[in-house]
């Protein structure tokens, strides 16, 4: 266990907040220095004042106010997001469903995606008073196993949260009344100081819904008549009750710093104590705890009290609790102060009302904003202020005008938090300013590429409006930035769209067409509802993707290229004593395969480990005649040095019987070829079988002449190859023996990316790849497509990537993965006559859309973490008079299994009744399950598994133990099975 510095600070990183009026820490930001008040009438479906309403203080049996602070849509909830059942949504508290949506919101905020929390060492602390649901929904009889969790709401969000995120910290939900936020802070602070956890989450809600508290407060006179907070206000006279969920993410200062992330504020230290009895009784505020707790937290924040610039008090706006909370703060921020200054003293209450077990944090976000923003917002409804403040040390001031703070000298701001509960407990926070950022870094001019994902493509096209809103302004962050915070900061989901734009007007467009539902040249759109990466081959083309200008944009732009490239230059400097790199800058044209060929290799070998550099590893690697070379290299069976001496060699030997044959492609199958070349008596031969429409012919070039005639003729696209001789025929025998002597000494090694070799037809250790493989490499035919259909073979979600400098072999991939079952992709790295830059970069677009994830750092090397988006809510009502199930749905005809049961003796209602039993036990319409996704991801758990269990067993007479249901089995795997188990016990 790593033990901090004790004086180490802790870093706010990540705020979320829903609150009266209020959706986020922006638009909190917003009512607070416009000076807006959100308290409003009760609404009636939540308590009818018309019987219950008496402006009376103390009348029994009646509250005393019609107003409060309340949230809208709180019925309301992502449960699909989250993979929970309908069945269980409407059975979970609302205070812990916005707990579970402000966590995540809080996260993403944090700019931490869920793969790096997953099975982190991160404590999840909540807190939550009432269990008020739980009560209506045990007088509804919906008191099942699911619903009696919420007598403990607080601890059931915890559990929830660490399920859903897999946080293997400390799960708790805690309870002090209205410090319950704050102490949940002061022990996250703690746990983190000692090296108990790594990350910390803390988050509480406050949901009004039934009736005891409002009658037993109006009657002890705790609420106000007049339904606002008014805090150091003469006729304060109690508080405004109110709803919220407030959720943040704590992180050490030092991690926070080197992570690069946008830190609020940073916590400097805390206490939390109890009045014991020196209140005289419990519910009673005590001078001398609120005073001990004070001391204590300062003391232990290493800071003068008299340097503090301001508290946001508890201030709920009670006439005796106001009195000696100023009185504390007045006489322990009179210690060390500057005569003349004063701390200045404010409530959130006076805004929002009293959010009860989560004003702590609410309390929390207020200062830290204070500090981001360096501005005190004004108090409200303090008309005349308490005339105690008159008593008191001249330390403190109540803050009833906005003051600003931007004069104050950078890092001296200093805040602190209080809040106290009514069994005795107080805390008291204090925060410090974020340290200062470096400055923006300069961006290169290169293509932006913006990640998006969600769950569905309705919210794709949610977020792309919201990215558009965000860049649409030249003022506010670089694309570059939140492009680079979309990729490394965001959580990716199953649906994925990646946009390409040459700048910010670019991308703006694009952006404005996801959202509005169009399709356009740079997004790509796939949906993987496993959400699990492609398999990733690298196809490295032959010779004939030569082209004028290639790689002089790549040079320019990208530095990982243009490194590599080096490398290769200097190694073919060294065996042929000329410069690649020099070549390819000039205008004077590669003309012979001696200067082709190595070209050609050097720009594959430093595609590939651009490829590589951006995140995206192959699983395997083919390469087409000469691009055989470098793959080898790319997988390690040969080294740079041994790469360069094969291709200069090879090259050097093939430009000395230059103009010995021609090669020609035509669009037919090997078999048609063999059979058009029947005649020539070996002077045509198949030099390459690209793919079920593809073949290379070459030979002797009258010869072929004849051959391409006459399949023109039969209406056959034939087109001549570049290439000044022909490889993989007869006529390079005159060179095989001289090659297989130049390269004896090659001593390959074991590849550490598998090879499927085009000359073998199978896959290579790398060791085999010595002298003599390379002259089969040259004279034997290339077996692309074979090798093609192979790796499909391995694995039937495949992303095909063709490394070189023009795309020859994506059409004769996407040919053979026609006929292929699964899914399978081909993408270009460079293309002719397009831009090098845009065109990889929609490449790796299109390595993202279909499952990769690429290592954006290193895409966007100079970025910085900027806020950006969140993922957009698909909100449902699941509420407590809900329908315990679905409404009977008879026809399913949409669910329609892959795999056909008509003709196994029992038909194709077998789906479609284990759907039906299915949506009865989830409680969703039958129509919404799909039967192809895993029973897990639709959100069964064990209790459901079991009831699901139970109705086959009626239903069918087969026993399925529930534990099966709950691994990756899908419907349609579990009819398959159950189908089996029927037609085993007719046959017995």
């Amino acid at each position: 266990m790593e033990i901090l510095d004790a004086r180490q600070p802790i870093a706010i990183v990540g705020m979320a907040c829903r609150l009266p009026g209020v959706r986020n820490a922006c638009e909190l930001w917003d009512v607070l220095t416009t000076e807006s008040d959100t308290i409003r009438r009760i609404p009636v479906e939540r308590l009818d004042m018309q019987n219950l309403f008496d402006p009376t203080p103390g009348t029994p049996g009646r509250i005393v106010t019609r107003h409060g602070g309340f949230l809208d849509d709180v019925d309301k909830f992502d449960a699909e997001f989250f993979g929970i059942a309908p069945h269980v949504a409407m059975r979970l508290d609302p205070q812990v469903r916005m707990q579970l949506e402000a966590v995540w919101e809080a996260v993403e905020d944090a700019g931490i995606p869920d793969r790096a929390l997953a099975g982190s060492n991160t404590g999840i602390y909540s807190t939550a008073m009432t269990a008020d649901y739980w009560d209506m929904l045990r007088d509804t009889g919906k008191n099942d196993l699911h619903s009696a969790v919420n007598a403990k709401p607080s601890a059931t969000a915890a559990g929830l949260i660490a399920h859903h995120l897999d946080l293997r910290g400390p799960a708790m939900g805690l309870e002090a009344t209205c410090a319950s936020a704050l102490l949940a802070v002061h022990l996250a602070n703690r746990a983190l100081r000692y090296g108990e956890i790594d990350l910390a989450v803390v988050t509480s809600a406050n949901i009004l819904l039934g009736l005891d508290q409002y009658i037993a407060m109006s009657e002890a006179e705790i609420l106000s008549p007049t339904g606002r907070c008014r805090f150091g206000d003469a006729r304060a006279d109690g508080y405004a009750r109110s709803e919220g969920v407030v959720a943040m993410v704590l992180k050490p200062l030092d991690r926070a710093v080197s992570d690069g992330d946008r830190i609020y504020a940073t916590i400097k230290g805390s206490a939390a104590v109890n009045n014991g009895r020196s209140s005289g009784i419990m519910i009673a505020p005590s001078l001398e705890g609120q005073t001990d707790m004070l001391r204590r937290a300062y003391q232990d924040a290493d800071v003068t009290p008299g340097d503090v610039t301001y508290v946001e008090a508890h201030g709920p706006g009670t006439p005796d609790g106001d009195v000696v909370e100023l009185g504390a703060l007045a006489d322990v921020l009179a210690d060390g102060r500057t005569p003349g200054t004063r701390c200045l003293v404010g409530s959130v209450k006076s805004n929002i009302g009293h959010v009860e077990a989560a004003a702590g944090l609410a309390g929390l976000l207020k200062a830290a904003l204070v500090l981001t923003n360096r501005r005190v917002p004004a108090t409200l409804h303090v008309n005349r202020p308490n005339p105690v403040l008159t008593e008191l040390p001249d330390s403190i001031e109540l803050a009833t005008q906005s003051v600003d703070l931007a004069g104050r000298p950078e890092g001296t701001l200093i805040a602190g938090v209080s809040a106290f509960g009514l069994t005795g407990t107080n805390v008291h926070v204090v925060l410090g300013e974020a340290p200062a950022q470096a400055p923006a870094a300069q961006h290169a001019d290169a293509p932006l590429l913006l990640p998006l994902s969600a769950k569905s493509p309705a919210a794709i096209q949610l977020l792309a409006g919201r990215y558009a809103d965000l860049i649409s302004t030249r003022l506010g962050p670089d694309p570059a930035d939140v492009c680079y915070s979309a990729g490394a900061r965001r959580s990716h989901h199953a649906c994925r769209t990646a946009v390409v734009g040459k700048d910010r007007d670019a991308l703006l467009d694009e952006l404005r067409s996801v959202e509005a539902g169009y399709d356009c040249s740079s997004v790509l759109n796939r949906l993987d509802p496993g959400g699990t990466a492609p398999q990733v081959v690298f196809v490295f083309a032959g010779q004939g993707t030569q082209r004028d200008g290639m790689a002089r944009e790549l040079l320019d732009a990208q530095p990982c290229f243009r490194e590599w490239m080096l490398r290769c230059d200097r190694a073919i400097a060294a065996e042929a004593g000329w410069s690649v790199v020099e070549r390819l800058l000039d205008d004077t044209p590669l003309s012979s395969e001696d200067e082709i060929q190595p070209a050609v290799w050097a720009i594959e070998v430093s595609l590939a480990a651009m490829w590589r550099d951006w995140g995206i590893e192959p699983d395997l690697l083919i390469g087409h005649s000469m691009g055989e070379v470098a793959a080898a290299v790319t997988s390690g069976a040969l080294s740079l040095q041994e790469g360069a001496k094969l291709i200069c060699q090879r090259s050097r030997l093939l430009s000395r019987i230059r103009g010995a044959g021609a090669m020609w492609a035509v669009q037919v199958g090997d078999a048609e070829a063999a059979l058009a070349i029947a005649d020539q008596g070996g002077d045509v031969s198949i030099a390459a079988v690209n793919g079920d429409h593809s073949t290379t012919l070459s030979g002797d070039a009258d010869a072929l002449a004849t051959v391409v005639q006459r399949l023109r003729g039969s209406g056959v696209y034939c087109k001549e190859l570049r290439v000044g001789c022909a490889a993989h025929t007869r006529q390079v025998e005159p060179i095989a023996e001289e090659l297989r002597v130049a390269l004896a000494d090659l001593r390959p090694a074991k590849a550490g990316v598998p090879l499927y070799s085009t000359v073998l037809d199978r896959e290579l250790d790398g060791r085999e790849m010595d002298g003599a493989y390379w002259v089969r490499n040259l004279r034997q035919p290339v077996l692309f497509a074979p090798a093609v259909r192979a790796a499909i073979a391995r694995r039937p979600r495949t992303l095909f990537i063709e490394i070189s400098p023009h795309s020859v072999l994506v059409h004769a991939i996407e040919d053979l993965a026609e006929s292929a079952a699964g899914d399978q992709f081909a993408v270009a790295s460079l293309c002719r006559d397009q831009s090098e830059p845009g065109t990889v970069t929609a490449g790796l677009a299109a390595a993202y859309a279909h499952g990769c994830l690429p290592r954006w750092d290193r895409v966007y090397p100079a970025a910085r973490y900027v806020p950006v988006p969140g993922h957009p809510w698909q909100h449902r009502s699941y509420w407590v008079d809900t329908p315990t199930e679905p409404a009977v749905v008879t026809a399913v005809e949409p669910l329609q299994p892959a795999r056909s049961f008509a003709d196994n003796g029992v038909g194709d209602d077998l789906i479609h009744k284990i759907v039906r039993h299915t949506a009865h036990v989830l409680a969703m319409p039958a129509e919404e399950v799909d039967p192809s996704v895993p029973l897990l991801d639709s959100g069964l758990d064990s209790l459901l598994a079991t009831k699901l269990s139970t109705r086959i067993k009626q239903e069918l007479g087969v026993q399925v133990p529930a534990r099966r249901l709950l691994t990756q089995l899908s419907l349609v795997d579990l009819a398959e099975q159950l189908n089996q188990q029927l037609l085993a016990g007719q046959a017995s």
